[in-house]
């Protein structure tokens, strides 16, 4: 299928992802959607996209389908649950997975599919819902040379940093790399700020130094100051959804032989949060958790409900 033929694209999963990267898709090429949550289905067809009412309905609309949904059990029951549909799909339909997934899962499905003839690649991204809306997110692809250039007309849309690292499931295993740094950091930042604290140094003087000097990271950059230190911990990103990425990438070390010493002290610290807190609330409440070991109080307790 040529490039310039690939004009029927269904998107399932419109959330705080999926929706951005499915927008950049419909500014540029004709979209059906899907989700659960029917305005978001609304919402899109009011800007133009055929909305439709099921994930059975959008598949026999399409050539090309894109996924962005919570785990790979999640793609796993679209594309093979009671209501799957595999079965739906023409031959030679290709899957773009953008979830953070299991990347030996992706493989196992890439697999089945290939007995249905319907190609799957995995194409994760990395960077906030600003970036996905300004589309300048960064998309890791797993995928034959064919596959990748087949999806490309699609990814373009979406944003111009596309990397293809490798067969299916890299794009996966690029995102667990990504989100382990990601996070570890977050945790390791926080600490060390919550050490100057206990030791008398201003948290906002602290960020400042930080900000500017050698412990720079996007942390700091983006959430520490203007967010965290104002008690604002209402990110996008569960405790839930972080722990399962840590827990992923501690879990693709096992399996590779790879120690993963920081990888797992980090995933039982998120896990402690989720005792604490709920898998539903943001990540960064992991930081009350070290403000409550610690004795600290430098994340300001303003009106937080778990959620």
């Amino acid at each position: 299928m040529s490039a310039a033929s690939m004009t029927r694209i269904g998107y399932i999963g419109l959330g705080n992802m999926g929706g951005p990267l499915a927008r950049r898709v419909l500014g540029e090429h004709k979209l059906a959607v899907f989700d659960m949550n029917p305005a978001a289905v609304q919402a899109f067809v009011e800007a133009g996209a055929v909305g439709c009412s099921s994930p059975r309905d959008l598949a026999t609309r399409c050539d090309v389908l894109v996924l962005c949904l919570p785990t790979s059990n999640h793609v796993r029951d679209v594309l093979f649950g009671s209501e799957g549909i595999a079965d739906s799909l023409a031959p030679g339909a290709l899957v773009i997975d953008q979830t953070t997934g299991d990347p030996t899962a992706t493989r196992v499905i890439a697999g089945e599919l290939a007995q249905h003839s319907i190609n799957f690649i995995d194409a994760p991204v990395s960077g906030s819902v600003a970036r996905a809306e300004a589309g300048t997110i960064a998309i890791m692809v797993g995928a034959s040379q064919q596959l990748f250039e087949r999806a490309l007309p699609v990814l373009s849309a979406i944003s111009p940093q596309i990397f293809h690292v490798g067969n299916v499931g890299a794009g996966h295993t690029m995102k667990l790399v990504n989100n382990l740094v990601s996070f570890t950091q977050r945790l390791v930042t926080q600490e060390a700020v919550v050490l100057g604290a206990k030791n008398g140094i201003d948290p906002s003087v602290a960020a400042d130094v930080l900000l500017v000097s050698s412990g720079r990271n996007t942390y700091v950059e983006n959430d520490l100051k203007t967010a965290v230190l104002s008690g604002d911990l209402a990110t996008n990103f569960s405790l839930g959804l972080t722990h399962k990425d840590v827990r992923l990438a501690c879990q693709l070390g096992v399996d590779s032989g790879v120690p993963m010493f920081f990888g797992n002290i980090a995933r039982d610290v998120y896990q402690m949060a989720i005792t604490e807190h709920g898998a539903g609330a943001s990540m960064d409440y992991a930081n009350l958790l070290m403000d409550r070991i610690a004795g600290t109080s430098v994340v300001p307790v303003r009106d937080q409900t778990d959620n």
